[in-house]
């Protein structure tokens, strides 16, 4: 028997305007409960700090030997400190982009498996070459800052003082790290009943002759990374 004649009806695929229409529109709309879910912060990471923004900032500081000194970064103090240096573990600092410190040392709360804690003499010149160093960061971006050459951070020692800071001068050679202690209100003179507060900090030895030794304290290089940004 013959198949009675007539067209055939071809499967169709299914898709039309309509349901195109209505997929975009689920697509748009999920997109826009996703950025809405981030606020405001998605936006933070593309605009780089400006003067006035509050950063959290992660810190570094290197000695002229490439040795860090002074870290937040856990992983790397652990591993300073097993390679057999001296190196202090410090918070993150919460700082204003651009706002600069008028003291001439800043105290920073410090942690060292061999000494405990500590508070450690972070120089006006360097926190400020910091805060403004970070202006066009943005959250996220790590930066190495070059801190400018300060006068007067070496000191010239005699035997006998440096056995007065704990040191062996028999032992010592050019390169080993020696801790030093500054008057956190250096305009605090001797002539008066208050006692002085102090502050620590890493230097090393660059020279030694028979009649004592020359410890250098600058450091020339900070790295930083902003952890957190927040505009004004």
């Amino acid at each position: 028997m013959k198949k009675p004649k007539g067209k055939e009806k071809k499967a169709g695929s299914g898709w039309n305007l309509q349901k195109i229409g209505i997929i975009v529109i689920g697509v748009c709309f999920a997109v826009i409960m996703v950025v809405s879910s981030l606020g405001m912060s998605w936006l933070i990471t593309l605009n780089p700090a400006a003067a006035g923004d509050h950063a959290t900032v992660a810190l570094t500081l290197y000695d002229d030997q490439g040795r860090p000194v002074l870290t937040s970064d856990l992983k790397k103090f652990n591993q300073t400190y097993e390679a057999g240096n001296t190196v202090w573990l410090c918070g993150p600092f919460s700082m204003y982009v651009g706002q600069t410190s008028s003291k001439e040392i800043v105290p920073v709360p410090v942690f060292n498996y061999m000494y405990g804690e500590s508070r450690y003499a972070l120089f006006s010149a360097e926190y400020n070459a910091i805060v403004q160093g970070i202006a066009g960061m943005k959250q996220g971006e790590t930066k190495k800052i070059a801190i400018p050459s300060l006068g007067g951070l070496e000191r010239e020692m005699s035997v006998e003082q440096f056995e007065g800071i704990g040191g062996n001068f028999t032992a010592v050679v050019p390169g080993d790290q020696v801790i030093l202690g500054f008057a956190e209100e250096p305009g605090v003179t001797a002539g008066t009943n208050e006692t002085p507060s102090i502050v620590i900090r890493t230097g090393y030895v660059t020279s030694k002759t028979a009649d004592g030794v020359r410890v250098n304290f600058a450091y020339p290089t900070a790295e930083v990374s902003i952890r957190e940004l927040t505009k004004v």
